[in-house]
C-alpha cells in the first residue's frame, strides 16, 4: 500500500507542476530586457531580497514564479548559494554615487539641490482613460538629459559642526552573515546586512511600530538618494585596481532626537543609516529607522519597544526564511496531528471520568 501511494504521489506532484508551468506560459513570451526596464522596481526588489545584484537572473525568476516576489527572491538566493567568491570589493561611497534622485525634507536649501528624478510621490493614484496608441505624445523627458552629479550628503555640515554622534566602530571587520548567523550581542554590521536583504514589507512594518507608537522615532530624512555606485575591485592576479561594474543603490540618512552623547555629555543628533541594492526607497527608509531605534537606544524612551529589538528583528525580517517555514506547514504532518488527536482523545477521557 505504501509503495502504490508514493508512486502516486509522485505523479501527481508531477501533472502539478505542469499545471503550474502551464497557467505562466503566457509569461515566456515576455523578454528579460522587457521585465528589467518595465519592471525595474520589482526587479530592484528581487535583487535586495535575494541578496545578489543581477538583473537578468531577477527577471527570469520574476517570469518563471508569476509575479511571486517572494518565490523570485527564493530563486536567486539559491543561484546565490552556488556561485563562487573570488574577493570582496572596496566600500561604496556614497557621496560618490551618480545622482538620480536625491532629497532631503531636513533642509530646504542643501548643496547641488533637490533632485527629484524618478519618483510616484508626485503621481495621483488614479487610473487614467485608455488612449488610443496612435495618439500617444513625445516623452518629456530622454534619459540621456541626466548629468553626473556627484553631491555630498545634506547631513555633511552637521558632522563638521560636531552635532551628530557617531557610533564606535568595534568590529574588526565586518560580519558575513552569509557564513554564519550571528549570536547576541549582535554586530551592528550584521544587523544592516540582514535588514539590507530583508523583505521590504517586514521592515516596514517593524519600522511603523516604531512610528506609530510602540516606540517613538518619528525622524527626518536628512539625505535620501538614489543612483548608481562604481564596484571597484582589486585584480587577484595583477593587484591592479579596476572597476567591474556599477549597481542602482539606495542610500538614506534619518535625523531623530538629540540627547547628551554618552562619549562626552554634548548633545548631538543621532542618525540611522539604511541602504539596499536598486531603487526601493520604503526599504532604505525603514532600514534606517529600524538603526536608528536599536543603534541609538539612549535617544529614544521606547528603547525597549519592538523595533529596538535587534532579537526580534534580525530573525523576522527575512522573507525566504519566514515563507519557507509557513509554507512548510503544508507539507504532510500526519503522524504529528495523529499524535495530537491520541493526546485530544486520552485528555477527553480523562476528563469524562472525573
Amino acid at each position: 500500500m505504501s509503495y502504490v501511494a508514493i508512486k502516486g504521489g509522485a505523479e501527481a506532484i508531477r501533472y502539478s507542476k505542469d499545471f503550474f508551468h502551464s497557467e505562466l506560459d503566457d509569461a515566456k513570451s515576455i523578454s528579460d530586457q522587457s521585465l528589467v526596464k518595465g519592471l525595474r522596481y520589482a526587479c530592484d526588489r528581487v535583487m535586495s531580497e535575494g541578496a545578489l545584484y543581477t538583473e537578468t537572473l531577477a527577471a527570469e525568476a520574476i517570469r518563471k514564479t508569476g509575479g511571486d516576489l517572494l518565490e523570485a527572491a527564493f530563486y536567486v538566493r539559491a543561484h546565490r548559494s552556488t556561485c563562487q567568491r573570488i574577493g570582496s570589493a572596496e566600500p561604496i561611497d556614497t557621496n560618490q554615487l551618480r545622482i538620480k534622485r536625491r532629497i532631503s525634507s531636513a533642509f530646504k536649501d542643501i548643496k547641488g539641490g533637490q533632485i527629484l528624478g524618478p519618483s510616484c510621490d508626485y503621481v495621483i493614484r488614479l487610473f487614467s482613460s485608455l488612449k488610443s496608441s496612435d495618439n500617444t505624445e513625445a516623452p518629456l523627458f530622454e534619459e540621456t538629459d541626466i548629468p553626473n552629479i556627484r553631491v555630498e550628503s545634506a547631513l555633511t555640515p552637521l558632522r563638521r559642526d560636531d552635532r551628530v554622534a557617531m557610533l564606535e566602530n568595534e568590529e574588526q571587520s565586518p560580519f558575513d552573515v552569509t557564513r554564519s548567523f550571528p549570536l547576541p550581542p549582535y554586530p551592528r554590521s550584521a544587523v544592516m546586512q540582514i535588514m539590507a536583504r530583508g523583505e521590504t514589507g517586514s521592515l516596514l512594518a517593524f519600522g511603523y511600530t516604531s512610528m506609530r507608537g510602540y516606540g517613538d522615532v518619528h525622524p527626518t530624512i536628512g539625505d535620501l538618494r538614489l543612483g548608481e555606485a562604481d564596484i571597484l575591485f582589486t585584480h587577484p592576479f595583477t593587484g591592479n585596481r579596476v572597476k567591474i561594474g556599477s549597481i542602482r543603490v539606495t542610500a538614506c540618512e534619518t535625523v531623530g532626537s538629540f540627547n547628551p552623547d554618552p562619549k562626552d555629555g554634548k548633545l548631538r543628533l543621532a542618525v540611522g543609516y539604511g541602504f539596499c541594492f536598486g531603487f526601493n526607497e520604503t526599504k532604505a527608509i525603514s532600514m534606517s529607522v529600524l538603526d536608528l531605534a536599536m543603534s541609538h537606544k539612549g535617544y529614544s524612551v521606547g528603547g525597549q519597544a519592538i523595533a529596538a529589538n535587534p532579537e526580534i528583528v534580525v530573525h523576522h525580517v527575512d522573507a525566504i526564511e519566514s515563507m519557507g517555514f509557513t509554507n512548510h506547514f503544508k507539507l504532510p504532518h500526519y503522524v504529528t496531528f495523529q499524535a495530537d488527536l491520541q493526546v485530544l482523545n486520552n485528555a477527553r477521557k480523562n476528563n469524562d471520568d472525573r
